[in-house]
């Protein structure tokens, strides 16, 4: 006689009783900040609990759950709460909701059938596969009939089909380009009336959001007291501001961590804290404040913000502090800061999303190349500091031609050399001819080819570098990135060269 898959798969747990959720009344939550609520009351039909200054709620009457997973729910609910930050939490409740709305919720204790069918739903949305797996967790480690302990492990080796959420972040970095940045810095540094202490706060936040890119929900935290100065025997002022982390795992209160500020910046706090505390009082504690005298909430500090950057001719869908964060994280990057660094000022759990800026930029000096080869200016001090004059290959000395290897690729006829035929150069071919006035390039040379071979040599050296943990010293890539500005100077001349000729020949 054989078991059927349901026997096979009981719950060894069937034979206690039902779970019925007892408390406590009261749950504390994590809290970012003093002046919002720090318990939920579970005896109210729908709980409820804030997080930068947005009210979250779940309605046990609206969701369409059997009476003992109800319960169930509420008991894992009530724990989440308590261990989670409150929009993992929130988080949670989003699963219950996407339960509710299927076989699982409607029907408990569960067919072992129905739930594997389920979880390859589940597949598609890692939210709520990874809700529904705390859940489970939960109440196997409490012995609470009907889950079991072999059936976690295989829903615990369920994967999503979705893409890694990091993913997107190697695949495309959005942030700034030259002339966004000018027209952000003309915006920041615009006088704003003294009266206007709404606009003048709106100005400070994206001044803060380009210096230092806290999230939106650290402009939320941000108080008073966080602000502070040290005035030196000279009479110099130097700023800090104490930022809290918006993502740090296992703490109840946010850690701040100092970020040192501009003199400029930190002049404009002073005086809207000394704004803030003549209108609402010395006991005020809130950095930025709304109409109503209330902390302002994350959704008023996007749309201020929002609108900031649209007065500064800057309108891209959905993006608004994590715009400025990418500007920020990708220019670190460019100027060669390691990753853990970049991980620091940016307040991550780790190095992913950093070494994600960090692999972008070879893909970011390509755009810069393309935004400075068509700038008279810029085509100017590379014909003067650069290479030689360009010629055609015909006109050139074999002996004189430039060999050499990149990124273990042979590569040839870009160009002649000046110096005497036979003289040996100090420096490495190819790699320093871009930069040396002695170089000739031919106006058909393979340039392009050298490029590619740089790009991708850069690359292989950030892969190596993060391999080994040795992320700190980036001099290979910054000085890869220099020869790739000009090997794509060289191609804009060499095209303004050939059609000159070919102007010419008409």
């Amino acid at each position: 006689m054989t078991k059927s898959a349901d026997q096979e798969h009981a719950s060894p747990s069937s034979s206690f009783p039902a779970y019925v959720f007892e408390g406590p009344a009261l749950v504390a939550i994590r809290t970012r900040t003093n002046d919002q609520p720090r318990y939920v009351d579970t005896r109210m039909t729908v709980w409820t609990w804030y997080d930068g200054g947005v009210a979250l709620k779940i309605d046990w009457a609206a969701l369409d759950l059997t009476p003992e997973f109800n319960e169930i729910a509420k008991g894992f609910m009530a724990f989440a709460l308590e261990k989670y930050a409150p929009q993992t939490a929130f988080m949670f409740v989003r699963s219950l909701v996407y339960l509710s709305r299927t076989a699982l919720g409607r029907h408990f204790p569960w067919n072992y059938n129905n739930l594997i069918t389920e979880l390859d739903d589940l597949k598609k949305f890692r939210q709520h596969l990874i809700g529904f797996r705390r859940l489970y967790r939960w109440a196997v480690d409490r012995g609470i009939k009907g889950f079991d302990s072999s059936i976690y492990l295989k829903i615990k080796d369920v994967k999503s089909d979705r893409v890694d959420p990091y993913a997107r972040i190697f695949l495309s970095q959005s942030g700034l380009d030259l002339d966004e940045e000018v027209r952000l810095l003309k915006r920041i540094e615009r006088e704003v009336s003294p009266d206007s202490w709404q606009e003048a706060q709106l100005n400070i936040m994206l001044h803060m959001g380009f210096e230092l890119a806290p999230r939106s929900i650290q402009f939320h935290s941000l108080d008073i007291a966080d602000f502070e100065f040290v005035e030196s025997a000279d009479h110099e002022r130097y700023y800090t501001l104490w930022l809290p982390m918006a993502k740090k795992v296992g703490q109840r209160r946010p850690e701040r961590r100092p970020r040192k500020m501009t003199t400029r910046l930190g002049e404009k706090i002073s005086q809207h804290v000394s704004e803030m505390r003549c209108r609402f009082g010395d006991d005020c504690e809130p950095l930025f404040i709304s109409l109503n005298g209330t902390r302002m909430s994350v959704t008023e500090i996007i749309t201020g913000l929002k609108r900031e950057l649209c007065e500064a001719g800057i309108d891209k869908a959905n993006q608004v502090t994590m715009l400025l964060r990418h500007h920020l994280g990708q220019g670190l990057a460019d100027q060669g800061t390691p990753a853990d660094m970049i991980a620091e000022l940016l307040g991550h759990n780790s190095t992913v999303v950093a070494r994600a800026y960090v692999t972008a930029t070879p893909n970011i000096a390509r755009i810069k190349e393309k935004a400075l080869g068509k700038s008279p200016a810029y085509q100017r001090i590379m014909r003067s500091l650069l290479t030689g004059e360009i010629v055609q290959r015909r006109d050139s000395v074999p002996e004189r031609a430039i060999r050499g290897v990149i990124d273990t690729q042979y590569i040839g006829d870009i160009g002649a050399c000046a110096l005497p035929v036979h003289t040996h150069c100090p420096y490495n071919p190819v790699y320093a001819c871009y930069t040396c006035k002695k170089f000739h390039p031919f106006a058909d040379g393979r340039h392009e080819q050298v490029k590619e071979a740089l790009q991708r040599e850069a690359q292989r050296f950030i892969d190596i570098a993060e391999q080994g943990g040795d992320l700190i010293h980036n001099r290979p890539l910054v000085q890869h990135q220099t020869t790739i500005l000009a090997v794509s100077a060289t191609i804009e001349r060499c095209r303004q060269h050939t059609g000159d000729v070919e102007d010419d020949a008409v």
